[in-house]
């Protein structure tokens, strides 16, 4: 799993159960911070297989 998802998992976690009153507060920052890196490493995969795809168009 990678680094971003575990850091969502996590903020998730403590969103759902906060063990203090600033909690949520930082693990909805975190949840934010991760849910933007998920999203900037989709947008990285999905460039990553649309150069594959082009490549193998012009190979075949």
């Amino acid at each position: 799993m990678s680094a971003a998802l575990q850091r969502f998992d996590g903020a998730a976690a403590r969103v759902a159960s906060p063990r203090s009153a600033a909690e949520p507060v930082t693990a909805v920052t975190e949840l934010a911070s991760a849910s933007f890196g998920v999203s900037v490493n989709t947008a990285v995969l999905k460039s990553t297989i649309e150069a594959e795809k082009r490549v193998l168009d012009i190979l075949v």
